[in-house]
């Protein structure tokens, strides 16, 4: 996982409106970029134009920077676009920004309001946190209301957790997970603070949904993966008729925000499949058979956007990076069918979830079907598989998760400067 270590600020419509500084606001900026300081993360000015600050009892005109920095009290990194740069909405303007600092793209948020903003996050690689105080001007980029709001979402969903909770990397198998689902684990006991509302809100749409949304968003961009996707693909739920995830909008925002393809249908359930309680309930084992026998890849998946339009020939995925998202991952069986369809087409899969199963439930990565599956487009009936074990607990990347999105989960909710 990334460190963030810095956050490059637009001025129109940010730091200022109609070329007025608005006092209350201007507080409250300041605020933020002194918190960003205190820990360890640059805040950058970039515009497009010249910005100059009349001061009332002199009547002398200082430099918008200069101004904030005496206020802040550190100096504030400036870039002028058509001056120290290309305009800033550029791909190597953004570039030049992360030269001069020694930054990844990974390392870096963007905050900004304007279509201009759009388009120089889009062009950095670095989500857009659009400032909304002055007015909502885009479709796109996640809202916040306030500097504050920023704040709290720069310290409880980017400077913690340090690290995915669990995760394997196998060969070219790469699956992720935020947080242990823990509500009554021995193991885990700190996860019990968090585990109901986070059940709540990746199951049944109830719960604190901004914060695991922008938990989620935030775990894609530092951890890089944000940059290796051309596909984003949630996966299904039981029925063929169960709606999209709430959760799944900030997945869709990130998406689009690093320039990938949000499809929110690729991965389709052509027939329903009976729970993994259910299953037990009935005397019958979860696997992977019960995955592979009810989805398929849709051809005409729908690309994002607000025309929703459908793709008129399948979407080429050989040699590109697929990320499948889904709720909980207890053994892996969703994953792993998803996977194995992607894979006929020449694909690289990366698989995220929010929460992880503990105890005794062991991943198993899908190694062959019988039959193969040679049409991904079609349903398909799977008679066995061969499978290999991987170690629940052997494969946790960050033992002190459970603590740290416990007090992140705590604080974001009633999050204020101290």
């Amino acid at each position: 996982m990334h460190k963030l270590k810095g956050v490059l600020f637009s001025l129109k419509d940010v730091l200022a409106h109609s070329g007025k500084i608005d006092p209350d606001l201007f507080e409250e900026v300041v605020k933020l970029l002194k918190f960003l300081l205190k820990n360890g993360i640059q805040p950058v000015l970039i515009s497009n134009s010249a910005w100059t600050v009349e001061i009332a009892e002199t009547g002398e005109e200082k430099e918008f920077a200069t101004y904030l920095s005496e206020w802040v009290g550190s100096h504030l990194p400036y870039y002028q676009g058509g001056r120290d740069m290309d305009y800033k909405q550029s791909k190597s303007a953004m570039q030049f920004v992360l030269d001069q600092h020694g930054w990844l793209a990974s390392e870096v948020f963007y905050v900004g309001s304007t279509h201009d903003d759009v388009k120089a996050a889009s062009n950095g690689g670095f989500p857009l946190l659009k400032a909304t105080w002055h007015g909502n001007q885009s479709d796109y980029g996640f809202e916040f209301a306030s500097p504050r709001e920023i704040a709290s979402f720069f310290d409880c969903c980017c400077l913690t957790p340090t690290e995915w909770f669990w995760g394997i990397e196998h060969g070219d198998l790469r699956t992720y997970s935020i947080a242990p689902l823990a509500e009554h684990s021995r193991s885990y006991p700190q996860g019990a603070i968090y585990s109901t509302d986070a059940k709540n809100a990746v199951k049944n749409d109830v719960g604190n949904l901004r914060f695991w949304g922008l938990l989620m968003a935030a775990r894609i961009h530092l951890s890089g993966i944000g940059a290796e996707i051309n596909f984003v693909a949630p996966y299904p739920g039981h029925s063929t008729v169960s709606r999209k995830s709430k959760l799944m909008n900030a997945v869709q925002v990130v998406a689009g925000s690093l320039r990938a393809q949000y499809l929110y249908d690729l991965v389709e359930r052509h027939t329903d499949a009976l729970k993994s309680q259910d299953l037990r309930n009935a005397g019958m084992a979860p696997s992977a058979i019960n995955q592979l026998n009810s989805i398929r890849i849709n051809p005409a998946a729908t690309r994002s956007g607000p025309q929703q339009l459908k793709y008129k020939s399948p979407p080429k995925l050989d040699g590109k990076t697929v990320l499948v998202v889904d709720d909980i991952c207890t053994q892996g069986f969703s994953l792993e069918a998803a996977r194995a369809f992607f894979r006929t087409l020449g694909a690289n899969v990366i698989m995220l979830t929010w929460l992880k199963t503990p105890g005794p439930n062991d991943y198993h990565e899908l190694v062959r079907t019988d039959p193969e599956i040679k049409d991904p487009f079609s349903p398909f009936t799977a008679a066995s598989v061969e499978e290999e074990i991987h170690s629940n607990s052997g494969n946790v990347l960050n033992p002190n998760a459970p603590a740290e999105i416990a007090i992140a989960y705590k604080k974001y909710s009633e999050w204020d400067w101290s």
